[in-house]
């Protein structure tokens, strides 16, 4: 009996090991399971478009490269777009700077806190001009640009195969967990393509309210932005955001009111987006509870910053799939009952 005692100790002892050893592994190649998880994620939403094509007799190869030509196209006709206004308004802000600044302070008035702004503006501009941090930001910039290079590739080789991931899934889960987990997948990629077809609708509604707000002051290039922020929409919450800030900077230099107002439009079509449009489109279309959702996302944010707010809503979507599973095999009547 002893003995047995201490078998068991010591298999309960490695298995902690074991565990303990994934766990570090896991945490060591976290980048590398990030690119996984959203390649995984992108591969599972285009499935659905991409069966959709080839029941239309088009090829799985031609059906793929279809889809991610036109969202390359309608991103490249946006920077296209965009790129030179930029420019302009970027060169006219730092040729009137010091211009741009004195409105600024008189508007907000003249104290000790002003005269700290207005030096944290001349160190902000001398920082991105300098070359230590000219150069970081170049560096960044790469570093980005082959990190969702990297996903689209593998995202696409994943979706030309059309049992990648379930092959993947059998290779690592154990022999009698594997037939769940594929199960699973199956169920959470269809839901993953709902929830890309939620996501194009609130690109939609949140362009057209960006064009409206930014027509309603007057702004020049009012349907460029709106279709940049439709656009970045499809990354959650960067749409109004990335492009608040852009349309802040190029009405700047001609009226701070309207500036300001630019701001409160779309402080407001944030809020809009955040607490209406988004929950609720989303429930719609995966099912889950609009509260559960925000939390997600806040949870995302404070655990994985950028990332984490693109994989709260998939994370969501299989934790809820295991949630109702265990809840099922609890509802059913056992042998003794």
């Amino acid at each position: 009996m002893e003995k047995r005692i201490f078998d068991v100790s010591w298999k309960t002892l490695w298995r902690i090991f074991v565990m303990v050893v994934f766990a570090l592994a896991l945490f060591a190649a976290r980048e590398v399971l990030v690119i996984l998880l959203l390649a995984i994620i992108i591969s599972s939403a285009l499935y659905e478009p991409v069966a959709y094509l080839e029941r239309k007799k088009i090829p799985r190869l031609l059906s793929i490269l279809t889809i991610f030509l036109v969202g390359a196209g309608i991103l490249g006709l946006v920077l296209y777009a965009l790129v030179p206004i930029a420019s302009i308004q970027l060169k006219y802000l730092l040729t009137n700077i010091d211009s741009l600044k004195l409105p600024l302070l008189d508007f907000l008035g003249s104290s000790e806190a002003v005269a700290q702004l207005d030096q944290a503006i001349s160190n902000f501009l001398s920082g991105i001009f300098s070359g230590g941090e000219g150069l970081n930001w170049f560096s960044s910039l790469m570093g980005n640009i082959i990190f969702a290079s990297i996903v689209l590739i593998l995202s696409f080789y994943l979706t030309l195969s059309r049992d990648g991931v379930e092959r993947f899934i059998r290779a690592v889960f154990p022999a009698n967990q594997e037939d769940y987990a594929v199960d699973l997948f199956i169920r959470t990629r269809k839901k993953l393509s709902r929830w890309l077809s939620g996501q194009l609708i609130i690109s939609f509604i949140v362009g057209s309210l960006v064009f409206v707000g930014l027509l309603a002051v007057g702004l020049d290039y009012a349907l460029v932005l709106a279709i940049l922020a439709a656009v970045l929409e499809l990354i959650p919450y960067v749409g109004p955001i990335t492009v608040g800030i852009i349309a802040f900077l190029v009405i700047l230099p001609q009226s701070l009111t309207t500036a300001f107002l630019v701001v409160l439009i779309f402080f407001v079509i944030q809020q809009i987006e955040n607490h209406v449009l988004s929950p609720f489109v989303m429930s719609r279309a995966i099912g889950i509870d609009p509260v559960a959702i925000v939390i997600a996302m806040l949870a995302g944010t404070q655990i994985a910053g950028f990332v984490g707010i693109i994989l709260a809503v998939p994370v969501t979507i299989i934790l809820q799939e295991v949630v109702e599973d265990w809840a099922a095999r609890k509802k059913k009547p056992t042998a003794n009952d």
